[in-house]
């Protein structure tokens, strides 16, 4: 699919797992947003959240269009994705592509699994 980011090379055994994609100058969505670099350390990039800027309505349609569309794509393959968050979508020229695919064929627990669990009777 178009917005999912390619993988170069994936292994597995019994206890672990390694994905290995490109390197993207651009970074990830969150990078954009915080005005960060993406080779630079974790907390330089977003504990000091000073250069943080919004998106234009031009890249929050393209992209929010873009997401959707992968998003339909997985449902509608039956394949469960619940690692979307900014960190998650890498940025690609004006693309926008989906990152962390297999965490949920390793059994990782979804990104937003402590908001939903509180609820018991949710569909």
């Amino acid at each position: 699919h178009p917005y999912i980011y390619k993988i170069i090379f994936a292994t597995a055994n019994e206890s672990s797992a390694l994905v290995i994609r490109p390197f993207n100058e651009k970074g990830t969505l969150k990078d954009l947003i915080y005005k960060a670099k993406p080779k630079d350390p974790f907390l330089k990039k977003y504990c000091n959240p000073k250069k943080i800027q919004g998106l234009e309505l031009q890249q929050i349609k393209t992209y929010g269009r873009q997401i959707l569309e992968v998003l339909k794509f997985l449902h509608e393959k039956g394949f469960p994705y619940g690692h979307l968050h900014s960190a998650n979508v890498m940025l690609d020229g004006d693309t926008c592509k989906l990152l962390d695919l297999e965490n949920s064929l390793l059994g990782l627990p979804s990104f937003y699994r402590s908001y939903f669990s509180q609820f018991r009777k949710i569909n």
